[in-house]
């Protein structure tokens, strides 16, 4: 005898109905289908998922038998009419629950082939009492499937396509309930959402393995050995479209040179350090002097952005403290490098933008006196501007911008935001067109890379092909 609960009426049956309702434990199928569910979400090997849920749904279902076929690629077989079965695919065993495990992965069949085959080709449920006195059926040695003579098969669909089946067999000869059919379906969700998460972990897992690839060749690689049409997004800082070839802005990687190493001499380095400011002094003055003959600037503003490059130049205090750094004892790299990590520490501190734009100005021409340093030692400078180059850097200075216009090079791609580049609103005005916030940048250029930078679109094509290169010229 069923007890049931006595009719409430008025305030007390509202209360009752709003009142949240916690549904715990003991409630067998919700329980299973909440177990089904963190099955498929177990970070574990796709084929332990699997096997794990059709325990699972065997025990929803009360069935001997629970069965996930998976559809793969035909290895190049055919079929009795010679045609190549590729095309439509194989229905492969790849868990199961209730049937012997040496018969994973050798159970094979047709799309439309069997019962379960059948499914797949409909995309619908398929289901019959006693399996094996219909035409459909198709025996696989080794599973002794007259035991379990009702089967039931239902599609696995994504995006319009079966990509497999989930197959329940039982002992009695008896057809499946619509009810039965209706829970399978939606049984069926958990298990796509498990193959799901295993197709994104693999395709991670290749992402990866493919990027430390990249990272292995990429300084050795040859142009004709870089990837094809790599099409990387970013933001306009200034118009214009530009075809050249990449050239990755890199810092001559001066080592400073400690005592221990060689009994240092003070006026020695006093000696290196001056012949190594007033290269780079030179080398300022002589953009200064291109930019006032070549770019179509007005005087005044030439002189506004060329201020924070001046200040440096013009900062008494900033040779001052290299020239005490080398009293103490340092080297002369070691005085260009404590001073560079004292003024940028401090400027940047600030919250006056023309302070946090001279910080790059002072580490940029810091940079530039320890490669003069080091090319006195025999190192090579950092290569000049090449003819159609586009400059690959991190961020764009004054001096750098200057250097790309003065060398005939076409545009500029940044690893960052324009914000911090004090060379963007050169590049504007002489007309060079600037992509930043390319965050993979260094990721997928090397130097010796043809480039399509289209600052309108926010893209730099890597390796274009032929047609983008036609179409550009075109345009």
């Amino acid at each position: 005898m069923v007890e049931r609960e006595p009719a409430l009426r008025g305030p007390r049956r509202r209360a009752r109905a709003t009142r949240p309702r916690v549904h715990g434990r003991g409630e067998a199928r919700l329980d299973a289908m909440l177990a089904l569910t963190e099955e498929a979400s177990r970070p574990a090997p796709l084929p332990s998922v699997l096997a794990r849920m059709c325990r699972e749904i065997a025990g929803l279902f009360a069935v001997e038998v629970c069965s996930i076929y998976l559809r793969e690629s035909a290895s190049g077989a055919r079929d009795s009419g010679g045609r190549d079965r590729r095309t439509r695919g194989e229905l492969v065993l790849r868990a199961t629950f209730g049937q012997p495990e040496a018969a994973i992965g050798a159970v094979r069949m047709r799309v439309g082939e069997g019962l379960t085959g059948f499914a797949v080709e409909c995309l619908r449920p398929v289901s019959v009492a006693r399996a094996a006195v219909d035409a459909r059926n198709k025996a696989f040695p080794g599973l002794d499937e007259q035991r379990f003579p009702s089967l039931c098969a239902i599609p696995l669909v994504d995006g319009g396509r079966a990509v497999g089946a989930l197959v329940l067999q039982r002992r009695q000869p008896r057809a499946f309930t619509r009810r039965e059919i209706v829970l399978l379906a939606a049984v069926a969700s958990p298990v796509l959402f498990a193959l799901e998460r295993a197709r994104n972990r693999a395709h991670d897992q290749a992402h990866d393995d493919e990027r430390l690839r990249l990272e292995e060749v990429s300084a050795s690689a040859r142009p004709a050995d870089r990837p094809h049409e790599i099409l990387l997004r970013g933001d306009g800082a200034s118009p214009g479209r530009a075809l050249g070839t990449v050239q990755v802005r890199r810092h001559a990687a001066a080592r400073p040179v400690r005592r221990e190493e060689r009994e240092l001499d003070l006026a020695g380095e006093h000696d290196r350090l001056g012949r190594a400011l007033a290269s780079a002094a030179e080398e300022i003055a002589a953009l200064e002097s291109w930019a006032a003959e070549h770019a179509p600037i007005d005087r005044a503003t030439m002189l506004g952005l060329l201020s924070p490059a001046r200040y440096v130049l013009d900062d008494a205090r900033l040779r001052g403290r290299m020239i005490h750094h080398l009293e103490t004892g340092a080297s002369a790299e070691d005085a260009v490098e404590q001073v560079t990590r004292e003024y940028t520490r401090l400027l940047s501190a600030s919250d006056d933008p023309l302070l946090a734009a001279r910080a790059l100005e002072v580490e940029a021409l810091c940079q530039r006196v320890m490669a003069h340093l080091a090319e006195a030692d025999g190192a090579a400078l950092p290569a000049p501007v090449r003819p159609g180059a586009i400059l690959c850097a991190a961020r764009l200075t004054v001096a750098g911008a200057l250097e790309l216009a003065a060398g005939h090079g076409v545009a500029v791609a940044l690893s960052q935001s324009a914000d911090g580049s004090t060379g963007v609103p050169l590049a504007l005005a002489l007309g060079l067109p600037v992509i930043s916030g390319l965050s993979e940048l260094y990721r997928w250029v090397a130097d010796g890379d043809r480039a399509l930078v289209d600052a309108e679109a926010g893209t730099l094509l890597v390796n274009p092909s032929r047609v983008d290169v036609a179409a550009f010229r075109r345009r």
